[in-house]
């Protein structure tokens, strides 16, 4: 026969279970609703939240609570269960915080924001360095908004499946430092983050005359819009 501790200590344990279940209803809506009904987030949320209440119940039954120990497990699991409901109710600010965060640490990193653009960040240099792929082969470019077409440094451009036999370097061009011949081409695809670019016109540069792939305007002017706003270009497909 359980003692009077333990019944006091059962009695609270289901009426904070009883608790529980009511802000779970007012946060989260009916689970039984088939509007609710979605266990790719519903149903884990429900197994959680029943765990939490197995093992507060059975501490209960099989302990000899004292008060003070009851105040602080209903702390921590009230407490844990607020941290619960405030992440799931801004997970996905949360998770662009993160990929901020990550953007910052990996400049050229392009991040796919909520509405669709892209975000790269400003590298300690001063420069965007954005990281893509060059008909599939990962290809890092300097962005150049002064450059009127997508440059492919030698080495890059023989990676991305340009045989140097049908390189033609007949194309004169400026640059800072004088004039070189570059050759024409065609890129089947180029990809940032999410978004994929095709058939886009370009050169590519005589093997060491350049020291990194240039993001150009035949590129940037497949987007729908681009801008730089401080240490952020953001790139709307």
């Amino acid at each position: 026969m359980p003692g009077p501790g333990q019944i006091r200590g059962i009695v609270l344990a289901i009426l904070i279970i009883i608790l529980g279940v009511v802000v779970f209803f007012a946060v989260f809506g009916d689970p039984t609703d088939p509007a609710n009904a979605n266990f790719d987030t519903t149903g884990p949320r429900i197994v959680g939240l029943s765990a939490i209440a197995a093992v507060l119940l059975a501490s209960f039954i099989f302990g000899q609570p004292r008060f003070r120990e009851v105040l602080q497990g209903i702390f921590f699991w009230g407490g844990l269960c607020a941290l619960l409901v405030v992440g799931y109710t801004y997970r996905t600010d949360l998770v662009q915080v993160g990929y901020r965060v990550l953007g910052a640490l990996a400049p050229g990193m392009a991040v796919t924001q909520p509405d669709g653009s892209i975000l790269i960040v400003r590298d300690a240099s001063g420069h965007f360095v954005v990281d893509g792929r060059v008909n599939g082969e990962r290809t890092n470019f300097l962005l150049d908004t002064g450059a009127s077409a997508v440059v492919l440094t030698y080495d890059d451009a023989r990676r991305a499946g340009f045989h140097p036999e049908d390189l033609m370097f007949t194309v004169p061009v400026s640059t800072a430092n004088g004039r070189t011949m570059v050759a024409p081409i065609r890129i089947d695809t180029i990809t940032v983050g999410d978004h994929t670019l095709r058939n886009i016109r370009a050169f590519v540069a005589r093997e060491g005359s350049l020291e990194g792939s240039l993001l150009g305007l035949t590129a940037l002017d497949r987007l729908r819009s681009w801008r730089i706003e401080g240490d952020q270009l953001i790139m709307t497909p």
